[in-house]
């Protein structure tokens, strides 16, 4: 397709002016009617024969890999084998739920040459994304004609999410171990399968504990010490039903909750456990078994990065005895859910407490930020008043139901979301810590 330049539109202008100004002179409009064909026949000339697409050649350069909210350059290298200068337009089609700061690329490639051009890409969407085919506009050496030409570039992208807090929770874990290193260590003297120590025998002590090598060298009882085993089982479940497709702050709960899922995978991977995966919803959408591996954190980004919430109800059941049935090794439960919804809420109370006594649960909440601001509102009217006894009630039912879940055994976190990663990983640390696992 051949469109006219600005160059020719001007130019175009110029028979237009000697018709209006000709008085109604034949001589004039015959002049002007032939200035108009010849710049007609040199737009066409300049259309098909001015350029050619044969010596331009283009290549995106984009990353495999993106990250949601965040800047990408993405290049774009053109090479002019022709013998003339190619003035060129380049406007790229890009992935859904994406922005860029240019749309579109004018350069001017010299003959025999290449130019390296780009952009910034920035994507709102997490999952499997793909940048279209490229459109260009070629002009001719006449200046007169655009050629729009169109090239297969289509490339799939994936959209991982963004751990914004990736470096604040390496810098808490570190805290967190530094501030028990010299704390008291809960241990029950003797009991557990891992060797400690050696120590003296006492009458308390069960004969099974006595070293008796140990013994004959010392010339006097000596005793094993035993603590329970530090490398254990996480099993990480996500709520992905409709509950967690509110917002908190400019995200939503589900991506909230996917980052601090990641972050303190990472962190008790770190620790030595095995870590498995499961999201849920009206059924479970995803299942990775608990595994020590560094490779599982790759494993978990990959079946993560793509999974969005969806407007169903959540089937706690069925995912709770899911993970209980796979898992007959006892195991931190590790939850993140919502408890806004209260009859769902209580479901879900139910099901958590089966999983006690072999298994340890953490149901992992956001609190919710709106309900808080409300409560402590000065209400002026009516309507505040009314809807600061709503939002009392609705807090009042929430604690109750995690004082619940906290005095059937179960451990509980509350959390804003800006801090829910950080808050789940000393948790977790602290329940190492004190041996609940």
């Amino acid at each position: 397709m051949i469109i006219p330049t600005q160059r020719m539109i001007l130019l175009g202008l110029v028979p237009l002016l000697l018709v209006a100004v000709s008085a109604g002179s034949s001589v004039v409009i015959t002049v002007a009617w032939t200035l108009f064909a010849g710049l007609f026949v040199a737009w066409l000339i300049d259309g098909i024969w001015g350029n050619s697409t044969a010596g331009i050649l283009l290549e995106r350069n984009a990353p495999a890999q993106i990250y949601l909210d965040q800047i990408h350059p993405i290049e774009w290298v053109i090479e002019n084998r022709g013998r003339y200068p190619a003035s060129i337009q380049l406007c790229d089609q890009l992935p859904d739920r994406t922005r860029a700061d240019r749309r579109t690329i004018n350069a001017v490639i010299p003959a025999y040459s290449r130019k390296r051009l780009e952009y910034l890409l920035i994507p709102s969407l997490r999952g499997d994304l793909e940048f279209g085919d490229v459109y260009f506009r070629l002009q001719g050496r006449l200046g007169l004609a655009w050629k729009l030409c169109r090239q297969t570039a289509r490339q799939p992208v994936r959209c991982y999410p963004h751990l914004a807090n990736w470096t604040a929770a390496e810098l808490a874990t570190r805290e967190a171990l530094v501030s028990q290193a010299g704390s008291h260590r809960y241990r029950w003297r003797g009991t557990g399968t891992v060797f400690e120590s050696l120590r003296d025998y006492t009458p308390e002590d069960d004969i099974r504990w006595v070293d008796w090598k140990a013994t004959a060298r010392a010339r006097r009882p000596i005793a094993r010490n035993y603590e329970s085993e530090r490398q254990q089982q996480v099993m990480i479940l996500i709520d992905a039903s409709r509950m967690m497709t509110t917002y908190c702050g400019n995200r939503t709960k589900f991506d909230t909750a996917l980052e601090a899922a990641v972050l303190a995978a990472r962190a008790m991977s770190d620790q030595g456990d095995a870590v498995g995966l499961l999201v849920f919803s009206d059924k479970v959408d995803v299942y990775l078994h608990p595994r020590r591996e560094r490779s599982q954190l790759g494993l978990m980004m990959n079946a993560l990065y793509s999974l969005q919430p969806r407007l169903v109800e959540p089937d706690f059941e069925t995912a709770i005895t899911f993970a209980a049935t796979r898992n007959r090794r006892r195991s931190l439960m590790l939850l993140f859910t919502d408890v806004t919804v209260i009859e769902s809420a209580q479901r879900m109370t139910t099901y958590v407490r089966s999983l006690i006594p072999r298994h340890l649960p953490l149901v992992v909440t956001i609190s919710d930020e709106t309900i808080l601001r409300v409560e402590l509102h000065k209400p002026e009217n009516v309507d505040e008043f009314y809807q600061v006894g709503v939002a009392n009630e609705l807090q009042l039912q929430r604690d109750e139901l995690l004082e619940t879940l906290r005095f059937s055994g179960s451990a509980v976190l509350d959390s804003p979301a800006d801090q829910l990663a950080l808050q789940t990983i000393k948790t977790y640390l602290d329940l190492k810590r004190k041996m609940r696992l």
